[in-house]
């Protein structure tokens, strides 16, 4: 019995909608950054329950596990991402994914192929 709430409570945590992941290193996820916002990201070290993250745009943050969550974007996924590098961000849909490359179609009708590491999510 005790294995079977172990085992519940693993996958709880590991697959849970949005809350905090048992992360490693060369795990992608999305970590949360100081603005609010959530980047896709390389974990580097876990220690202590806090987790060293490497972001696409080459910064690196430590921060709990608390803000560190699944890489659950899919085709579909509604999301944010820096229109041309301008460092403008504009809300779009997911319309095709290919590991970390992805075609956005933005609401206003614009279209880009680009990389996670240019796109974020509330």
């Amino acid at each position: 019995m005790k294995q079977l709430l172990m085992a519940v409570l693993t996958v709880g945590f590991l697959f849970g909608g949005g809350e905090a992941m048992a992360a490693k290193p060369g795990d992608l996820v999305l970590s949360q950054w100081t603005d609010g916002m959530w980047y896709p990201a390389r974990v580097a070290e876990v220690k202590k329950g806090r987790v060293l993250v490497s972001y696409y745009d080459g910064d690196v943050g430590t921060v709990p596990k608390s803000k560190i969550k699944k890489f659950n974007w899919k085709v579909g996924s509604k999301i944010q991402c820096n229109w041309k590098r301008g460092g403008v961000y504009y809300s779009g849909t997911i319309a095709k994914m290919k590991v970390e490359w992805i075609h956005i179609k933005y609401d206003d009708g614009d279209q880009e192929k680009t990389g996670i590491g240019r796109c974020r999510v509330r």
